[in-house]
Formats: C-alpha cells, sequence, structure tokens
C-alpha cells in the first residue's frame, strides 16, 4: 500500500513537473473574481492545466533565470508601485506594536494577540490597496482576495503559517504584473523588483510575525520536510546563486554563524538557513532540517535548484492540505472559474467560507489528526530529484 503511494505521488510529481509555461496569453481586464474553490484534489489538478497557473509558473521561471547572480535589492525603488507595496509591508510591521503579545503560559505555540493583528489587517488593509497610486480597476479585488482572504500573513483561526500563506502572497505579485501595474512602464526589472525587492520585505514580516506570535507551522511534517514555515526563498534564492563561487556548504556555514547579522547576507537561501539557527536550537543542523542539509553536500546550485522547483510543484502547488485556502480568480486561473459550490467540492471540504480570515472554517490537516505519516513515505513525498542520491563530501 505504501509503495502504490509513494508511486502515485512520484507519477504525479513528474506530470505537473512538465508543465510547460503558458503561450501568449490575453488576460481579461475585467476578471472573474477570486473565490476558494481549491478545496479538492480534482479542482487543485485542473488548476495545474490552467491559463492562469501556467503563465505563473512561466512567470516564476523566467524570474528565476533573470536574478541568477543578483542580489536581495534594499531601500526604496523608482517604481512608484513597487514603493506602495513596500509602504504597505513596512505599515503592517508597525501594526505589531499595536497588537501586543498576551500572557500566556500554557500554550506552546499561537499567542491570541495574533488574532487582534489580523482584525488591523482586515480593516485597513482594503483601504490601503484601494488608495495605491494607479492601480487598475480590477486589481484592488484580486489582492484583497489573495492577502487577506487567503490570509497570506498567516491563519487566525490556528494561530498558524507556512507555505501556503506564501503561495498566496507571491501570487498577488503576479497578479501586480498580469494587471498591467507593474512592469507595463518599468519593464522586467520592474517584476525582478517584486522578487528581489518586494518579497524578502514581506519575509521580514513574516517573520516578524512568526517570532511575536509563535505561529505553528502550517500543516507541517515536523523535520522531514524542507523547512517549516517557507519554500519561495529556497527557489529564489537557489537562482540567485545558480553562476556564484559560493558553493551550498559554504551557504549553511556562513548561515550558521551566530555572529553574522541577517542584513548582510545577499541571497534569500542564506538568509533564510540563517533564520532557521534563530528559531531551532538544542539539536545539529542535520537533525532538524535534514532535506537542507543534504543540499549542503553538492558542489554547485544546479541540481538543488532543479530540484526545488520539482519539489515546489509536487509539495506545494500539488498538495490540496497547502493549497486548500488559496482564493483564485480570473487572472490566477483563467476566465472559466469553476462555482465553489460544483463538481465534486463538498461544503464540509472548505478552507474558507465568506466573510473574513478570523471567521472562516479550516479543514485540519490530515497530520495533525493522528495520522502521522512514517519516515520512509513523508521522506518520499517531499523529496526531489537530488534527494537519496546525495553525494558524499570528500
Amino acid at each position: 500500500m505504501q509503495d502504490d503511494r509513494q508511486a502515485s505521488s512520484s507519477r504525479h510529481e513528474e506530470r505537473i513537473a512538465q508543465i510547460p509555461p503558458a503561450d501568449p496569453f490575453t488576460f481579461s481586464p475585467d476578471p472573474a473574481k477570486p473565490r476558494p474553490i481549491l478545496t479538492s484534489d480534482h479542482t487543485v489538478a485542473q488548476w495545474h492545466a490552467t491559463p492562469g497557473f501556467r503563465a505563473f509558473w512561466g512567470w516564476i521561471t523566467r524570474r528565476c533565470d533573470r536574478i541568477k547572480g543578483k542580489e536581495i535589492m534594499t531601500g526604496g525603488s523608482e517604481s512608484s508601485p513597487i514603493n506602495s507595496l513596500l509602504a504597505m509591508l513596512d505599515a503592517m510591521i508597525g501594526w505589531v506594536d499595536e497588537a501586543p503579545p498576551q500572557a500566556q503560559s500554557n500554550q506552546r505555540f499561537g499567542n491570541l494577540a495574533f488574532r487582534d493583528y489580523i482584525k488591523l489587517v482586515e480593516k485597513r488593509l482594503p483601504e490601503r490597496i484601494a488608495a495605491f497610486p494607479s492601480i487598475p480597476a480590477a486589481l484592488p479585488d484580486q489582492l484583497v482576495a489573495l492577502l487577506v482572504h487567503s490570509t497570506a500573513f498567516g491563519q487566525p483561526t490556528r494561530l498558524d503559517y507556512g507555505t501556503g500563506h506564501e503561495l498566496a502572497f507571491v501570487l498577488a505579485l503576479w497578479c501586480c504584473v498580469v494587471s498591467g501595474w507593474v512592469g507595463e512602464q518599468g519593464g522586467e526589472d520592474e517584476e525582478d523588483e517584486l522578487v528581489l525587492r518586494v518579497f524578502p520585505r514581506y519575509l521580514e514580516l513574516v517573520t516578524l510575525l512568526q517570532k511575536t506570535y509563535r505561529l505553528e507551522p502550517a500543516g507541517s511534517h515536523g523535520v522531514w520536510g524542507l523547512d517549516d514555515y517557507c519554500f519561495f526563498p529556497y527557489l529564489f534564492g537557489s537562482a540567485q546563486l545558480l553562476d556564484s563561487n559560493i558553493t551550498p556548504a559554504q551557504a549553511l556555514e556562513r548561515a550558521k554563524q551566530p555572529s553574522n547579522p541577517s542584513e548582510t547576507i545577499s541571497d534569500m537561501y542564506t538568509l533564510s538557513l540563517h533564520r532557521i539557527t534563530l528559531f531551532k536550537t538544542g539539536a545539529g543542523f542535520s537533525e532538524h532540517s535534514p532535506l537542507l542539509h543534504q543540499l549542503s553536500a553538492f558542489p554547485d546550485w544546479k541540481k538543488p535548484h532543479a530540484g526545488l522547483r520539482k519539489m515546489f510543484m509536487g509539495e506545494v502547488a500539488g498538495k490540496r492540505v497547502v493549497v486548500q485556502g488559496v482564493w483564485v480568480g480570473g487572472w490566477t486561473w483563467g476566465e472559466d472559474v469553476p462555482d465553489e459550490q460544483g463538481g465534486k467540492m463538498a461544503s464540509q471540504e472548505r478552507t474558507h467560507g465568506g466573510g473574513s480570515a478570523s471567521q472562516q472554517v479550516v479543514t485540519p490537516a490530515p497530520w495533525s489528526q493522528g495520522r502521522g505519516d512514517s519516515r520512509a513515505s513523508v521522506l518520499e513525498a517531499t523529496r526531489g530529484d537530488w534527494a537519496g542520491t546525495v553525494p558524499r563530501r570528500r
């Protein structure tokens, strides 16, 4: 039975990893409204073949090709849309002070004050987005659906954060491009800034939220997953390092230096490794993060980056329990967005109902209900091409 599951997972990963980038496709200026439809395995599989997802994946692939050798960008930008997004994230960092953690001695994870913080987000963010200068008329609805309804900053009911929330934010960046708000005037350099300037600021925010409110990893596989909270920093960061003289082993050693502040790290991969060392103590890196430790054995970044691309398709975009909270619409699916009531989507499977994020119904992850996967099956499900074939260091 276990071998059948592993074989099925492998075939699924191979199939969706082979989906080509979309052909040139004209997206409607009046896209279908986003809705919570990724609540069944059938619909998730359909999503990967849609024009919206294929174009999104093509955009991610293009960004990875373009940011080779480039560093994280700090400070302001010459682009008005980029500065608007940065100012939004900076404001959200400031809102943390308005929702200080509550005294809780009986909870290891999840401070209830996070729900107060999300209420501030739900109240203030839609107005702020609507006030962005020169924002296309259809874009605010798409952004609010992805940033607020899809809980891109963490789930207030579960008090957790993970790769599905991160994916919602990156899809929001994609919508900024599809709408023409970003890239139409500043070209691809402006689109690269979404990855190298805006996304790192988002990482600062969500890292602060994890630390302040002790957010639980959403649907974590424990030590057998790549990272408890994120994925894109490793995908983008390994792309940054593809042609560099820094080896994966050197990146890990640099990240483990306690005296090395994160502000001096210029790539997202090493920065994320460094943040892991701040959150996880009391065990060796190879024990609490074995897959990332495996990547450090490679002589360069080609196989790690290729494996991370495949892993994203199989373990983030391809997993219902990861993407079930993401609202998709005309720019992230296409014009034939299914009705959330239709197909095989039973009402009890929904992650989100209508209304605010704090009122949404949440589907528990299967491993939170006493159905723990064995170490072998979890490793098989999460591995890239490089897993299990890691060369020994000499």
